[in-house]
């Protein structure tokens, strides 16, 4: 199964990789089996990189997330190299 295959889905308790499902009838997609839950290290680490990466393509040290143009919560860049020494 290819990477592409693959997305991730909030569930009621968790967020899920999953393979794609093609949608029902009435174009909604249900979640499939072939699910795994992410544990709490693989989102940290989904977030941090975002973060790092909009950041160094906005030169910026923030990102505020949004919901309907209402601020939902903001994330800060305090370690700029990385954890590198």
């Amino acid at each position: 199964m290819a990477a592409k295959d693959y997305t991730f889905a909030a569930g009621w308790a968790n967020i899920y990789l999953t393979k794609q499902t093609k949608p029902r009838k009435d174009g909604l997609h249900v979640m499939s089996t072939d699910r795994r839950p992410l544990d709490e290290q693989e989102i940290l680490y989904v977030i941090e990189n975002y973060l790092r990466m909009y950041c160094a393509n906005n030169d910026t040290d923030e990102v505020t997330v949004t919901n309907d143009s209402k601020p939902v919560f903001k994330m800060i860049l305090l370690d700029k190299k990385g954890g590198e020494q």
